[in-house]
C-alpha cells in the first residue's frame, strides 16, 4: 500500500499527484478501503516533494511574553533613523530599551551603532532603572554582539539572549512602531524633521499612555502589581516526540507566493518536549548540535531522515585521494558548512 500511495503522489498522471494528503487519501481508498488518512501521511512524509511544500501558517496562539518583575527581563533593538540624521546632530538610531513587566520605555539616540556608543547607552538605561536586569533579549546584530557591550553584561552580571523565531522581540517591535509613529506625526504637524529636542517628551507621553498589553500606564506600575502567573497544565495534543525528525517552517513574509518551498530542506531532531499553553520544542541538529530557542508545534512538521538516503549536493569544494580512495568534500544543499563532509566519489549522482 505504502508503493501505491507514493506512486498515487508522484504520478503525475494520476489527478491527486502533488495535491493534498486528502486527496491522495480518497484516491488511494478506492483500492484500499482500509487505508487512513493518518497512514497516507506517514507514507508521504518519507517524500522531499511533499514535506517540503507543505502549507504552513504565521499566525497562531504563542506563549505570553511576561516577566517576573521590574526590570528583571529586557528587550532591546536599534531603531533606524538615518533619513533624518542630517536634522538631528547626526543621530543615525536610537537604542530602544523596554522592560518586560512595566512596559516602561527608555530611548537613547547614537550617532552609530559601534560597540562602545551602545555599551554606553545601555549603562545611562541601567543608571536610571537604578538596578541592572537578569536578562537583555535582542536580535543577533553585531551592535549587540561585541566585546564592549560584552564587557559591561559580564561586569553586571547580565545575559544576553537572542530568539531564534521569526517574531523574535515582539514587545520592542510594538514598542519601536508606536515611537516612530508618534515622531512621524510630530514632525509631520510641524513641516520639520527635527525631532530630537523632543525625543523625551515623546518617551515620556508613551509611559504615561495607557498600555493594552499589561492593562497599565508604564509610569505607574510598581512591583508586585502582576503576580507570576501559575503554569497551566497542558490540556493540548503533544504531536510530536522525542527523537522525532522535524523540518522548521522557513521564513517568510506575509505575501511569499505558497507554491516556492516552505520548510527548510534540513533536518532537525526533538531534544524535549515542553508542555504548556501552547505546546513546544527544543531541537538539535543531526549532529547533536542545540538549536537556539524554542518552537512551536505550528512551526514544525514531521518528516523522515535516514543516514544512508539520497541527498542533494550543492556543491563539491574541492577533490583529494583518501586512503587509496578518490573523494569529494562536499557541502550539503539547504546544510550549513558545519555540516560539510566527505563521501566517495562513486557516490555521487549526477540527475
Amino acid at each position: 500500500m505504502e508503493a501505491a500511495i507514493k506512486d498515487a503522489w508522484t504520478n503525475e498522471k494520476h489527478p491527486c499527484a502533488f495535491t493534498s494528503v486528502a486527496s491522495v487519501y480518497k484516491f488511494v481508498k478506492r483500492r484500499f478501503p482500509r487505508c487512513k488518512l493518518e497512514q497516507v501521511e506517514k507514507t508521504l512524509q518519507d517524500l522531499e516533494s511533499f514535506t517540503l511544500h507543505r502549507p504552513n501558517v504565521s499566525r497562531f496562539p504563542r506563549r505570553a511574553t511576561r516577566s517576573i518583575g521590574m526590570y528583571c527581563d529586557l528587550q532591546a533593538d536599534l531603531a533606524d533613523m538615518s533619513k533624518y540624521k542630517s536634522k538631528n546632530d547626526g543621530v543615525t538610531f536610537l537604542l530602544n530599551v523596554i522592560d518586560i513587566y512595566s512596559r516602561r520605555l527608555f530611548v537613547k539616540p547614537l550617532q552609530s551603532k559601534h560597540g562602545i556608543g551602545v555599551a554606553k547607552a545601555f549603562q545611562e538605561i541601567f543608571n536610571e532603572m537604578s538596578t541592572p536586569p537578569l536578562t537583555v533579549y535582542s536580535d543577533d546584530g553585531k551592535e549587540f554582539y561585541n566585546v564592549n557591550v560584552k564587557r559591561l553584561f559580564d561586569k553586571l552580571h547580565i545575559k544576553l539572549a537572542s530568539p531564534k523565531s521569526e517574531i523574535k522581540c515582539a514587545v520592542i517591535e510594538r514598542a519601536n512602531r508606536t515611537l516612530k509613529t508618534r515622531l512621524a506625526k510630530y514632525m509631520t504637524e510641524k513641516y520639520n524633521h527635527r525631532y530630537i529636542d523632543v525625543l523625551p517628551k515623546i518617551v515620556k507621553g508613551i509611559n504615561n499612555s495607557f498600555n493594552r498589553g499589561i492593562g497599565a500606564i508604564p509610569n505607574q506600575v510598581k512591583q508586585g502589581d502582576f503576580p507570576i502567573p501559575i503554569p497551566r497544565r497542558s490540556s493540548a495534543k503533544i504531536k510530536f516526540s522525542v527523537g522525532d525528525h522535524v523540518r522548521i517552517a522557513a521564513k517568510k513574509a506575509h505575501f511569499d507566493k505558497g507554491y516556492e518551498q516552505g520548510w527548510t530542506t534540513e533536518v532537525y531532531v526533538v531534544k524535549q518536549v515542553l508542555v504548556g499553553h501552547p505546546v513546544t520544542y527544543r531541537l538539535v541538529d543531526t549532529n547533536g548540535e542545540p538549536i537556539v530557542g524554542i518552537f512551536y508545534t505550528r512551526e514544525l512538521t514531521k518528516c523522515t531522515y535516514a543516514a544512508d538516503a539520497v541527498y542533494r549536493v550543492e556543491t563539491v569544494l574541492r577533490t583529494e585521494m583518501r586512503n587509496g580512495r578518490r573523494q569529494h568534500f562536499v557541502k550539503w544543499d539547504g546544510y550549513d558548512s558545519s555540516h560539510n563532509s566527505w563521501i566517495d566519489a562513486n557516490a555521487l549522482l549526477n540527475l
